[in-house]
């Protein structure tokens, strides 16, 4: 039978006796003498699974200890015993009746029990929360290597934009030794040019629910003059100061060949994207960069419809301006990374640069979310609902699909999502 402490004295007639407090208690409560229980409250009994009787039988604590922790509970227990600590509080992992595992929090210290040395103390279980927690840390875990080995550079900074962490692969786009990019600032990043700018661009996002995109000139820590399109997104955080999320990918390549593209007359002159030339030869080493590094990629294709309608009720004038506006929808639902072409008459093109294979999907929908707000803005003005068909292909690596084909293969695409439009109108028609 368990030790049973004895109540002291009092003329407090409605204070409960200490024993019955113990006894009750949501915390187990023991007596440790030499490795042996020599009392346990019936909490330390749920806690392993035990009865009293059983528990208080067991040989040694340490048979109640998982063999994980089997040295640091010695090594707690030597040292009060011992004398050299009073108090200690540590967390150990359990072994219950049944083999289960139970984590606890432990808080104990050095006592005298019969005039012996003894270590008494209280246990909490705390696996609820142990498992939470590792939960957490698994979490963080593989977040932590989606963003190491993410192509882009993801980073986060203060308000005043100094960097609180950085991915591998922005320590190597601008040039920092792993781990030194902590601490220092967003604008030494930045071409000495566009501090003003960048002071302004680093402001503006706070007021930015949406965030903010900017292609902005850098230089590395060696000197390389750089062009980077950086996008900015406030992020809060509970009890604690905003936080800035930041993804940046090097567009100077892609600068240099835009720039050779306009001296090739490889842009379209009414929309300002790259027309069929343009596209096919920036598509064309997009697709073997992909192939290349076994990336999937898909291609969008769409064309205006009711364009013939337009032109002929309201001219060629409002035609070209629906082409225009295409265009610019196309460039606010794309990144400006992306390659985006007018291949002639009323069809565009877009190649997303290492898109994710779910992201087919949402760009479409943010396509369609897009034209509804510029028809909502512009209906009126323009006399008409701008509308676009949409279809869609893959690349999968290790296919010889070519640009031609997947253009092609998009198309077919395009003329069955216009061929399941009609035939819901039809039907719609069909039931008035």
């Amino acid at each position: 039978m368990p030790h049973r402490f004895k109540t002291m004295p009092s003329d407090r007639s409605a204070t409960p006796p200490f024993d019955e407090l113990v006894e009750h208690a949501l915390v187990g409560m023991y007596v440790v003498q030499g490795d042996r229980l020599v009392y346990a409250n019936p909490e330390m009994g749920r806690l392993f699974g035990y009865p009293i009787p059983e528990l208080l039988a067991v040989p040694s604590i340490f048979g109640l200890v998982a063999e994980t922790d089997l040295d640091i509970v010695r090594e707690m227990l030597r040292r009060r015993l011992d004398g050299e600590v009073e108090t200690v509080r540590y967390v150990m992992r359990g072994l219950r009746r049944d083999g289960s595992i139970v984590d606890l929090d432990v808080l104990s210290r050095r006592t005298a029990y019969h005039g012996r040395p003894a270590v008494s103390g209280t246990m909490v279980d705390i696996t609820e929360r142990r498992q939470r927690e590792r939960d957490l840390e698994d979490r963080e875990q593989r977040l932590r290597a989606l963003l190491d080995n993410a192509l882009d550079a993801v980073f986060t900074c203060d308000p005043r934009g100094r960097f609180t962490s950085m991915n591998r692969s922005g320590e190597e786009l601008f040039g920092f030794p792993p781990g030194a990019a902590v601490g220092r600032t967003l604008l030494d990043t930045v071409a000495p040019e566009w501090h003003g700018q960048g002071r302004a661009f680093l402001g503006n996002v706070h007021g930015a629910p949406r965030g903010l995109t900017a292609e902005v000139p850098m230089v590395t820590q060696q000197g390389s003059h750089l062009v980077v399109a950086v996008s900015l997104q406030v992020v809060a955080r509970e009890e604690a100061s905003p936080e800035v999320l930041g993804i940046a990918r090097d567009v100077t390549a892609q600068k240099r060949q835009e720039a050779a593209l306009r001296s090739l007359t490889l842009i379209d002159h009414l929309t300002g994207l790259y027309n069929r030339r343009g596209f096919m030869l920036l598509a064309e080493r997009h697709l073997k960069l992909a192939a290349r590094k076994r990336h999937q990629v898909f291609l969008l294709f769409c064309d205006v419809d009711g364009l013939k309608r337009i032109n002929d009720t309201l001219g060629h004038r409002a035609g070209d301006h629906a082409l225009v506006d295409a265009g610019e929808i196309l460039r606010r639902t794309f990144r400006s990374a992306d390659i985006i072409a007018r291949l002639g008459g009323d069809e565009f093109t877009v190649f997303p640069l290492e898109a994710a294979d779910e992201s087919g999907a949402r760009l479409v929908a943010r396509l369609e979310e897009n034209l509804r707000a510029h028809n909502a803005a512009h209906q009126q003005e323009r006399g008409y609902d701008l509308s676009l068909s949409v279809g869609l292909a893959r690349f999968e690596p290790g296919s010889a699909s070519t640009v031609e084909g997947l253009l092609e293969e998009a198309d077919r695409g395009l003329y069955r999502t216009k061929r399941a439009r009609q035939d819901a109108a039809g039907a719609a028609r069909d039931e008035t």
